[in-house]
């Protein structure tokens, strides 16, 4: 028998010690080699009547970001039946979606898997459909198979009860986990390799020369083992930024090398700088607890009683010398001060036009904003926000138009189409919509200019053009992304895989 190498003597003394049979990661485990090389010792000893490879097919599990998502929350049958519950045990559907904070969308498919799993009572009357339960939200299979996927991080089908085999098909068709294919792999020491003695002694090629072998003089007495020149190599995987992080930071050296500035304000924030000083009014449906995030501790900060307090409070009443007649009814103090998560970076532009009255300013702010939404696809609850602002003397909507179109050619964002909109705080208004390959047309920015109720209590005397773009949509176009959780993805294949775009 021919001399054996270095990491098949591993091997062999692994499997002694492990009882003779023993998986791949065991033997890794044991040795400290990569997969690849106990895979090629495993060949060659096979090869010599020493070991035997045995292989089996295996099934496993694993959630999609759906799943991942239903896995941490609950699935939304679950969670609108405690919904119904926590109102009384009968509620509407659409009071017991808004309380789930389950989109409207999502109807058909939760009450379908109302009726089907027996959580609720459905009734319809005078036009509204009503949820009825009075019992408890028993623990759900479906659940707990997500959540033992979830915690393991997938799972071999074959291990699973009967039960739990039947989940995994009703998951799957619900499109909440993937499964896939792998070969198992075990070996076992033959007869022959066990009866093996003194592995040390018969080792005589060597893969590697060291230092001390060469100044030793070692190598001259040692047989290095042949490399097979065809053969590939392992994979390498160098490091390299985020793909995400890589495109917010290429957003911003563009919008720097275009002469803007900068700027950041707080995360938490008064309701006087997100909301009144943009001239909305304080009725607004934006403005309540299912479309904003409100503060339970502490309430409310300090405003203190500026000018432009007062100058806001008299342009929501009666438009002070804005020209507008204003909301027409009592602003109050109160509301203003109420302390909750910035819905938009809006708030940040006007802070910044408070402390820079002369022109020209250009200023962006690319930062988190929270909005109370449905996690799916196309919604977050939390996400980044581009926004940016330019204002002088002779600034029109043209500018801002220019401005969108070379910022999405710049960005390589492709084909870019406007339409009229409305916002309750700048006019004209367009919206801006650019192709994704899948998914069609998706908005990416409302633009504007600021009225005359927003500027003048500011004391700005020229015009302000003003953006605010929703960025992960953006990077979703620009990295090929068809769901807007894979940007915060933990799986390594894809950010690996995902190529270096800039």
């Amino acid at each position: 028998m021919s001399a054996l190498r270095q990491n098949e003597t591993l091997v062999l003394s692994a499997l002694k010690k492990l009882g003779r049979r023993a998986t791949i990661l065991e033997i890794a485990e044991r040795t400290g080699l990569q997969d690849t090389a106990i895979m090629r010792a495993t060949l060659a000893l096979s090869e010599s009547g020493l070991a035997r490879v045995h292989e089996k097919q295996i099934l496993l599990a694993r959630l999609n970001q759906e799943g991942t998502s239903y896995a941490q929350l609950g699935l939304p049958e679950s969670r609108l039946a405690r919904a119904v519950l926590s109102t009384g045990g009968e509620v509407s559907v659409d009071e017991a979606m808004a309380k789930a904070h389950l989109g409207k969308d999502a109807i058909p498919m939760v009450l379908g898997w109302i009726r089907r799993k027996n959580l609720a009572t459905i009734q319809k009357r005078e036009g509204i459909i009503y949820i009825q339960t009075s019992s408890s939200v028993q623990p759900d299979p479906d659940e707990e198979v997500l959540r033992l996927i979830y915690e393991k991080g997938e799972a071999k089908v074959q291990d699973l009860d009967p039960q739990q085999r039947e989940t995994i098909s009703r998951l799957k068709s619900r499109n909440l986990l993937d499964t896939v294919q792998k070969v198992d792999r075990e070996v076992e020491l033959t007869s022959g390799g066990l009866s093996l003695d003194g592995l040390e002694a018969r080792t005589g090629l060597v893969t590697a020369l060291t230092s001390e072998m060469i100044t030793s003089g070692e190598w001259k007495n040692l047989e290095l083992r042949e490399y097979d020149v065809t053969a590939s190599p392992p994979a390498v995987y160098p490091g390299k930024k985020n793909a995400y992080m890589e495109f917010m930071e290429e957003a911003r050296r563009i919008l720097l090398s275009m002469g803007f500035t900068e700027h950041e304000g707080p995360l938490v924030e008064m309701e006087f700088w997100n909301f009144d000083v943009l001239f909305q009014a304080q009725d607004h449906p934006a403005r309540e607890i299912h479309d904003s995030y409100i503060l339970k501790e502490p309430k409310v900060g300090d405003l203190d009683s500026t000018d432009l307090v007062e100058r806001v409070r008299k342009t929501h009443e009666n438009g002070w010398r804005t020209g507008s007649t204003g909301w027409g009814y009592s602003w109050n103090r109160k509301i203003a001060e109420r302390l909750m998560l910035r819905t938009q970076t809006t708030a940040v532009s006007m802070r910044y036009l408070a402390s820079h009255k002369d022109p020209p300013v250009k200023m962006f702010c690319l930062s988190k904003v929270f909005r109370p939404d449905v996690l799916d696809a196309k919604h977050s609850m939390e996400f980044v926000q581009l926004e940016g602002i330019v204002g002088d003397k002779g600034i029109n909507l043209r500018h801002l138009l220019g401005f969108l179109e070379n910022f999405a050619s710049t960005m390589k964002l492709g084909e870019v189409r406007f339409k009229p909109g409305y916002f309750p705080f700048t006019e004209p208004s367009v919206e801006s919509f650019i192709k994704h390959p899948t998914l069609g047309w998706i908005e990416f920015v409302g633009a504007g200019m600021f009225r005359p109720e927003v500027l003048k209590p500011l004391d700005i005397d020229f015009p302000v053009i003003a953006w605010g773009m929703g960025f992960d949509r953006l990077a979703m176009i620009a990295l090929g992304i068809d769901d807007i959780r894979e940007l915060h993805s933990k799986r390594l294949d894809w950010l690996r895989e995902k190529p270096i775009r800039w």
